[in-house]
């Protein structure tokens, strides 16, 4: 059996997103015993990469790089200097068994090719996390484009084989969506081991600062309305406000769904509020910040949180709250639930009575239960293979 893996959404818009993230591991972590192609757009035709030219296409986003390059044109640049088979669409369903849409994607392009592999082979999806009508907030669909975006969400609930990060997005797809609960809908939990990591004796011991010394927060992640940076926002303003010594440091883009979160926290930093926004943030830097926070925040709504395990893993513990599934994974192995959603009270995110135990939970980070992204390739694999 040979598994087409289509990577034009990638292609398309390449920005190092966490979906992007699970790409770049597939091909990482893609098991050997079963054959596959990345197959990319090359004109009117495609190009089938192996694993490893496809994981060096996918770290591309996540590289040091200067913040004016195109990363398009760095993407099409690799594409172009790889050496491969260049099939047309008859032939690509020629030398294939089977088919996996990795991302979502709302390209007619793709969602036609789908359709067309749906009548040919097996055909598996990766599920992932909010749908537009839980989290309307989040989608800003260009007009014209409302039935492309039905039609994705249309075929997760008919492919052979649906593959979801979390029992979170299990539930979405089988509820939300009404997928038949007699196909096939595993869970598959990403990985988190894919940073350098620290030493034990570094990651759990206290780090040296003056008494006063601001704790540092981080906040990681896509600036979207579900994930709460607004909140979060208002909860800082009112601690700092009441004499907490904090600093609080969002790394992310900006929203591309709504606005009104980038003047936010702009405004915020303009008022002089002890603020830091790093909007592009290769993986060195993001290593780096992590490992200098003294606490990572998760709150509002995840479809799994990727970053939690990041930082759980270089010793930063997480505090959280909301749908959190890959905190929830991690309580009592250095994350901890705060009642801030519920109590409307953000600002003890920053100066509650947990944060009076940062030492005891910075001993508690433990990375023996973090997933790993070779089990979550070889789920992703062996499913598609079974479809």
């Amino acid at each position: 059996m040979t598994l087409g893996i289509d990577l034009e959404q990638f292609v398309r818009d390449p920005y190092g997103s966490g979906i992007q993230r699970v790409l770049q591991q597939l091909a990482l972590h893609w098991p050997a015993e079963i054959p596959a192609a990345f197959v990319v757009p090359v004109g009117g035709r495609f190009r089938l990469l192996e694993p490893q030219q496809a994981a060096e296409l996918l770290d591309i986003p996540f590289a040091p790089r200067s913040i004016d390059v195109d990363l398009r044109e760095l993407v099409r640049t690799f594409i172009e200097a790889q050496e491969g088979p260049l099939l047309g669409l008859g032939d690509l369903l020629a030398v294939h068994d089977a088919w996996l849409l990795p991302e979502v994607s709302y390209l007619p392009s793709v969602l036609e090719r789908l359709e067309i592999f749906q009548k040919c082979m097996p055909v598996s999806m990766i599920g992932y996390d909010a749908l537009p009508m839980t989290h309307p907030a989040n989608y800003r669909f260009v007009p014209g484009s409302a039935g492309w975006v039905s039609e994705y969400f249309r075929h997760l609930t008919r492919v052979d084989s649906v593959i979801c990060i979390s029992d979170y997005a299990a539930d979405e797809i089988t509820g939300r969506l009404r997928r038949d609960l007699r196909k096939t809908t595993v869970v598959a939990h990403p990985g988190g081991d894919h940073l350098p990591q620290q030493s034990a004796e570094s990651a759990n011991q206290p780090r040296e600062k003056q008494p006063d010394t601001p704790l540092r927060f981080l906040r990681l992640g896509t600036l979207e309305a579900r994930k709460m940076p607004v909140e979060i926002l208002a909860g800082f303003r009112q601690a700092i406000g009441g004499g907490t010594n904090a600093e609080l440091v969002f790394v992310g883009r900006p929203s591309a769904s709504d606005e009104a979160i980038n003047s936010a926290i702009q405004e915020a930093i303009d008022e002089g509020l002890p603020i830091t926004w790093i909007r592009d943030a290769d993986d060195e830097r993001v290593h780096a910040e992590i490992a200098d926070a003294d606490v990572f925040l998760s709150v509002g709504t995840e479809g799994y949180g990727i970053p939690v395990l990041e930082a759980i893993r270089l010793g930063t513990p997480v505090i959280f709250d909301g749908i959190q599934p890959a905190a929830e994974l991690m309580v009592g192995r250095g994350a901890v639930r705060v009642d801030a959603i519920a109590d409307d009270q953000f600002a003890q995110l920053f100066d509650g009575p947990v944060l009076q135990r940062i030492d005891q939970l910075r001993s508690e980070c433990s990375e023996d239960d973090i997933p790993t992204w070779k089990a979550f390739a070889t789920t992703i694999a062996e499913s598609a293979r079974r479809a």
